[in-house]
């Protein structure tokens, strides 16, 4: 809009909201910390708090603001909001860890799982750039090994603290199954691109289908306890068969 003089004037409104949003997280940051130190000061609780890790928030409320602000500008879950977020729960993981002096032997395992979310969480948002379907299509694949990393870590965790209720679900070489997880997200995005391409193979159903035949090689190998040496002739023999169904998808 412009005033009298002809001059353009610019709404200052958005960086309002920008900047109030990081209020709103630093404001919780605080009465979490005095609330903390408050119960450890009455001795109601006796627990490890070393409030420097503090600082490690400050990183994860610029990525919670950030997020706040994609969010409102775009109107949808976007993968740059999910990656945000999925940046502030890893960070937030280790902070907290840090903060209560957590047995890192035991609790390790949320490392994983915060990895993993974080990848999930932005494979699972929209991209701006609709119009390309292989970055797309390559987004999604980060949201599967995300859930195989997240998988993986509740595997783990069961162990380490244990969890008898989910330790009885761990079957033996267990942890193959978030690599198969990972493969088999590779194969669907290599199907979906097939389709979307007018059953056709393009470059990026090539490189998915080859990226799903190594993954998926590795997780049968790792689940049936075979012979490592086995893994390349599988992955060649694989590769082929993926490239005569391209072949001949494209030929009919």
């Amino acid at each position: 809009m412009e005033n009298q003089s002809g001059i353009p004037e610019y709404s200052s409104e958005p960086r309002r909201h920008h900047h109030r949003s990081g209020n709103i997280w630093w404001a919780l940051v605080l009465i979490f910390a005095g609330a903390i130190l408050f119960v450890q000061n009455l001795h109601v609780a006796e627990f490890t708090f070393n409030w420097w890790a503090l600082f490690i928030f400050i990183p994860v409320i610029g990525s919670l603001s950030a997020a706040w602000s994609q969010l409102r500008d775009d109107g949808y879950y976007s993968a740059k909001a999910g990656g945000s977020i999925g940046s502030a729960i890893f960070m937030g993981t280790i902070a907290t860890m840090l903060m209560f002096g957590m047995d890192w032997s035991i609790w390790w395992p949320l490392v994983i799982m915060a990895a993993g979310l974080s990848a999930l969480l932005t494979g699972i948002g929209r991209l701006s750039q609709l119009d390309n379907r292989s970055l797309s299509a390559f987004a999604r694949l980060s949201g599967w090994f995300g859930l195989g990393a997240l998988v993986l870590g509740l595997g783990f965790l069961a162990q380490t603290l244990p969890i008898t209720v989910l330790q009885t679900y761990l079957i033996p070489r267990w942890w193959a199954v978030p690599i198969l997880i990972a493969g088999a997200g590779a194969l669907v995005n290599m199907l979906v691109m097939f389709f979307q391409n007018g059953a056709r193979m393009n470059w990026a159903a090539w490189s998915m289908g080859l990226i799903a035949v190594f993954v998926v090689g590795i997780g049968i190998l790792a689940l049936f306890a075979l012979d490592w040496n086995l893994l390349l002739p599988i992955v060649l023999i694989a590769c082929g068969l993926v490239i005569l169904a391209g072949l001949f998808s494209n030929r009919f």
